[in-house]
């Protein structure tokens, strides 16, 4: 299951995936992403709270290939941000894992535990986070 939405007015993708994280969930999530991308030309930061996962289902070689693939697209040069809240130890070292291997140039990625930390980082108010 995956919740996923933009808030306009704050420029801001949230996701909230559910269940296992597993290839096809994160693909469909960074589809998604790729398709709004493309539509706003403004630019839009991203929020994925990994909170609500049961489990994570990935291999090594699928974050690699999202990182590759979320790096080598770019419908624009608008510098972006990514949070990722991640209490769970195993989603935290994922996230991190993930935003090594894309070291992109366009795309800003944080990891954090807490969502008031994230909030402020992406310059949002900590109740836009948690629709």
């Amino acid at each position: 299951m995956l919740d996923i939405c933009m808030i306009e007015s704050d420029a801001l993708l949230v996701a909230r995936p559910k269940g296992v994280l597993d290839a096809e969930k994160a693909e469909r999530i960074v589809e998604f992403i790729e398709i709004k991308e493309i539509s706003f030309e403004t630019g839009f930061n991203r929020f994925c709270d990994l909170n609500r996962l049961e489990g994570i289902s990935l291999l090594t070689g699928d974050i690699l290939k999202l990182a590759n693939r979320r790096r080598t697209f770019n419908p624009n040069y608008i510098h972006v941000k990514s949070a990722f809240l991640a209490a769970d130890t195993l989603a935290f070292g994922i996230a991190r894992m993930y935003e090594q291997l894309l070291n992109s140039p366009r795309i800003e990625i944080c990891v954090f535990s807490e969502l008031q930390t994230a909030a402020e980082w992406l310059a949002v108010r900590a109740d836009c986070l948690k629709l």
